[in-house]
């Protein structure tokens, strides 16, 4: 082999081995690139309101260059809070790879019940006013999913779904007590009224309308039929409702007549009771101290006398205060008409059953609460009735009989405690409670 060949052969073998080293860099270039990649996810999932992402995230093993590494997402300005997908770009060693990152809720939403305390007649109660405790990423809607058959009564327990921004869904157990009011209001002192012609009538005056759940069970008073321009007897119609729209209805008449021979108008009685009143009373007294002087003023400056001429209650009581006698019928008005001036709520009661002689006593409200009062004459008893309890006044017997027995349905309940310990009698007085 000449000298040439055998440098032809030399550069044929250093230009092979070139290409193999060439094409072994080449190679090892390429599988360098695919390693780097292969340790690249171009996709990552967080949840919602969890830590910070970085695009550490987005590789299996750090990068061999790192420096080499960038991303055109600054993940430092992330709302994590907001469930989102945000494309970006990790670019290694020159080559753009497109990337995403999923910000997503899938805890769902927590809360407690609250219990509850309703009246079958009530409508169900909005479903978010019945939780707490709501804790979510995202704001929560709560609605109910089951709901029970509560007409009846009794102790359920309803279902309420919280559904959060992301469609996550929480069911949340509410217990109710509910109770079935199937009790009708009771209306008393709804009693037959007598009026004269162009007098005005207090409908409402007596009546007392209670309930055993509803405090303020309302009250229609029914008037259409009424003509108190014309003489003739009339129904007035009383309906009281309570919250379960359970019904009471209770009809009572009015009496329209023309004014009797000697008539007195309530205005003038009225007028003499305030005299009498700012002269038996002080400013400042209580309710309790001025019934007691009324009652007091009318024992003992009304002299008893059995029979008298009167053709209305105004009369009687007018006749009362000037002529200054009077029977149980002249007594009681008077003391009415005196406790109307004072403002102090009060009613009359008529003896009922009676069988040879009818009575007549003041029922008066004081401190919230009804007592018995009387201020007649009684023979052999030099003395007066005063906030008497109705137990009381039905246990007091003298000469042999009682003489009180009245039509209890007809009236509020009495008070039940007895104040008779804080009554001076002599000297007509009262202690504070």
């Amino acid at each position: 082999m000449t000298p040439q060949q055998t440098g032809r052969i030399i550069k044929i073998l250093i230009a092979v081995v070139c290409v193999i080293l060439v094409g072994l860099l080449a190679y090892m270039t390429v599988m360098f690139f695919r390693n780097e990649i292969a340790h690249l996810t171009q996709e990552v999932t967080i949840e919602a309101g969890t830590a910070k992402p970085d695009i550490s995230m987005y590789f299996s093993e750090e990068p061999r260059f790192p420096g080499l590494v960038s991303s055109n997402l600054n993940f430092d300005e992330v709302n994590i809070e907001i469930p989102q997908t945000i494309r970006f770009n990790i670019r290694i060693y020159g080559l753009n790879y497109p990337c995403r990152l999923i910000i997503a809720d899938t805890i769902p939403p927590e809360g407690q019940g609250i219990a509850q305390a309703i009246f079958a007649s009530e409508d169900m109660p909005d479903a978010a006013s019945c939780i707490t405790g709501i804790e979510d990423i995202t704001d929560v809607v709560v609605t109910w999913q089951d709901v029970p058959d509560m007409s009846e009564g009794g102790s359920f327990i309803a279902k309420a779904m919280l559904t959060d921004g992301c469609g996550n869904e929480t069911v949340v157990e509410v217990p109710f007590e509910v109770t079935k009011d199937s009790q009708a209001p009771e209306i008393t002192g709804a009693e037959d009224i007598d009026v004269y012609l162009g007098d005005s009538v207090s409908y409402r005056g007596k009546i007392v309308v209670t309930d055993d759940y509803d405090d303020n069970p309302s009250l229609d008073i029914d008037t259409s039929a009424v003509k108190l321009n014309e003489p003739g007897t009339y129904e007035v119609i009383y309906t009281a409702t309570d919250f379960s729209g359970n019904e009471t209805k209770v009809k009572v008449n009015i009496c329209v007549s023309e004014k009797p021979e000697g008539y007195v108008e309530p205005e003038v009685v009225y007028a003499a009771a305030k005299e009498i009143l700012e002269e038996i009373t002080e400013p400042g007294m209580t309710d309790e101290e001025v019934a007691l002087q009324i009652v007091y003023w009318c024992r003992y400056n009304i002299r008893f006398i059995l029979r008298t001429y009167s053709n209305s209650w105004t009369e009687a009581a007018y006749n009362a205060f000037t002529t200054r006698v009077g029977n149980c019928y002249s007594t009681v008005y008077a003391v009415k008409a005196l406790l109307d001036v004072a403002g102090i709520e009060n009613q009359v009661i008529e003896r009922y059953p009676y069988e040879t002689a009818t009575h007549f006593w003041n029922y008066v409200k004081l401190n919230g609460q009804w007592y018995h009062c009387d201020a007649t004459w009684r023979e052999g008893y030099d003395s007066y009735f005063f906030m008497y309890t109705t137990e009381e006044l039905l246990d007091f017997w003298q000469g042999g009989w009682n003489g009180f027995q009245f039509d209890q349905d007809k009236f509020p309940e009495s008070a039940t405690e007895s104040v008779q310990s804080r009554i001076d009698y002599k000297n007509h007085t009262i202690e504070s409670p």
